[in-house]
Parts: C-alpha cells; structure tokens; sequence
C-alpha cells in the first residue's frame, strides 16, 4: 500500500508512520487530519477511478465521490478488527466505483432506449444509430448492445464522442451543443454526422 501514499506533485513518498499519525488523529475527531488523510489517499482514489469504474461522469466528479468514500471510511472504520485502514478502504472504492459505473451505464441505456421524433413518427435513439437494414428483429435492444455502443465511442475523436454523449445521453439540442462547445451550428451537424457514419460502420464489421 506504500505506492498510494505518494504526496501530491512530487516524487517522494509519504511514510505509513506519517500516514498512521494523520489516521489516529483524523480517527479522534480531527478535521485537519481528516483532510490529510484524503490528501495522502488521493493517488488510491485515482488508481481505483482508473481500475473500476466505466460511465461517464466527469474524472472531477468521480474523484469528488472517492473523497467522500474515504470520509465514509473514516466514519465506519472499526480499529478493533485489526484490518489495515489502507486495505479496507481500497476495498470499499473499488466496490463503490463499480456500482456507480453500473448505475451509470443504467441511466445511459435508459436515454438511449427514450424515443425522439423521426421522419417516420417517433424513433428509439438506438434506430437513429444503427444501419436502416440492420437484421434486428425489431424487438427493444438489449442493454448489453447499449454498453457495445458506449464502448465503441472510442474509435471517434474526442469531439465526436463528446457531441454523441450531450446530444444522445443528455439530451441537449444542436443548438445547446453549439453553444456550449463555442461552435458552429453547422460544424456540430457535421461533426454528429461524421460519428455517426463511423458507428455504424463500426456495428457493421462487429456484426
């Protein structure tokens, strides 16, 4: 556990002693130590966004949820069952990140699954997405192909994928994306029609 307990912007350590002092103090009530121990817990919270979660929230939010984590930790932490804290809250990160991963891919395969207007009436945004003479069956897609899609926003640049995820997941109009990314209305069209273009090609060869 000593590789989680580099101090932030340098190459040094912190040693377990010094950890193990700002814990006993933070365990007693101590505010101050409370924030050092989430200081010097920082490269753990980091390692365990990387290692267990899959969503997309922003990397800010999720490391705003891991210091909370640590905060529960500290509430919760029974010294007298003798499991080193460093252990312990390691376990309850990863957990916590892997659930929040599942609820998150949850609520982006709901979106997905969410009917908008069409040229034929109204479409499941997964249609507008997927090839016209896709073999489907035309029953409601399962939500592994959701997460098969959330996966293959990685063969876009940054910000295809990032106009898909406001104009699919979240629900913001051309216009909102323009005006949020500071772009053209018509850049935003085609950057949407350029990554939808790749996805299907992409479902096709995965096909």
């Amino acid at each position: 556990m000593e590789n989680f307990l580099k101090k932030q912007n340098e190459k040094t350590e912190y040693t377990l002693e010094e950890f193990d002092f700002q814990l006993k103090e933070a365990l007693n009530g101590s505010i101050q130590a409370t924030e050092k121990v989430m200081e010097m817990t920082s490269p753990l919270i980091k390692s365990s966004v990387k290692k267990y979660f899959f969503g997309s929230m922003t990397y800010e939010d999720l490391l705003q949820e891991g210091y909370l984590v640590i905060a529960q930790c500290l509430e919760d932490y029974d010294t007298d069952k003798s499991i080193p804290f460093l252990g312990y809250a390691r376990t309850r990160l990863k957990y916590y990140y892997m659930d929040l991963g599942r609820k998150s891919n949850k609520d982006e395969c709901d979106s997905l699954n969410r009917q908008v207007g069409g040229k034929d009436g109204t479409v499941e945004v997964m249609e507008l997405i997927k090839d016209e003479n896709s073999s489907a069956d035309g029953n409601i897609l399962k939500c592994e192909e959701y997460l098969f899609l959330l996966k293959s926003l990685k063969i876009l640049t940054t910000r295809e994928a990032q106009i898909i995820r406001l104009y699919y997941f979240q629900n913001k109009s051309m216009k909102e994306i323009s005006r949020g990314l500071e772009l053209s209305y018509r850049t935003v069209v085609n950057t949407k029609a350029n990554a939808i273009s790749k996805l299907r090609s992409f479902m096709e060869k995965q096909a």
